[in-house]
């Protein structure tokens, strides 16, 4: 707007019946009014950017301020986290104990019952040699006594 009137105001004296210093104070006077109008400028300019700055830093430290809770925020869930991942670990680990003692419990247990089958085992064995022997000598005997051999076939044994 100050330019259109300093264009104005050049023109009209260019034609104008003033004289060349009335025009030359005109347009000084001109342009000291527009270095004021500069430097009024200026200053809102600067308290305008003054404001927007404390505004800046103000949001700064709001955004800081909940930066930094949610950052706690995360520290503290990861602490649960890592005291969850604890508990999980103590309670496998007594788990894999537990299995690890039953079986061994069942190992102990069942030891004197192998022993004792073992022992069965043998005495079966020996049976079994005993009975055949006493088998053949039935037979021995059955095949001297007719009498006998008769019992032993009507018995299924021979």
């Amino acid at each position: 707007m100050k330019k259109i009137s300093f264009i104005l105001v050049s023109f009209i004296a260019s034609f104008s019946a003033f004289s060349q210093s009335e025009t030359e104070k005109a347009i000084l006077s001109e342009i000291k009014e527009m270095r004021k109008e500069y430097q009024e400028f200026k200053l809102q300019t600067e308290k305008r950017f003054g404001e927007i700055e404390k505004k800046l830093t103000a949001i700064e430290t709001r955004t800081e301020v909940r930066f930094e809770a949610v950052n706690q925020r995360f520290e503290e869930t990861n602490k649960r986290i890592d005291i969850l991942l604890y508990v999980m670990i103590a309670i496998l680990t007594g788990i894999f104990g537990l299995i690890g003692f039953v079986v061994w419990d069942r190992q102990v247990s069942l030891r004197p019952i192998k022993e004792e089958s073992k022992e069965v085992k043998r005495e079966v064995e020996l049976l079994k040699d005993k009975e055949q022997k006493i088998e053949t000598a039935l037979k021995n005997l059955a095949n001297v006594e007719p009498k006998f051999y008769d019992i032993l076939k009507n018995a299924g044994i021979l």
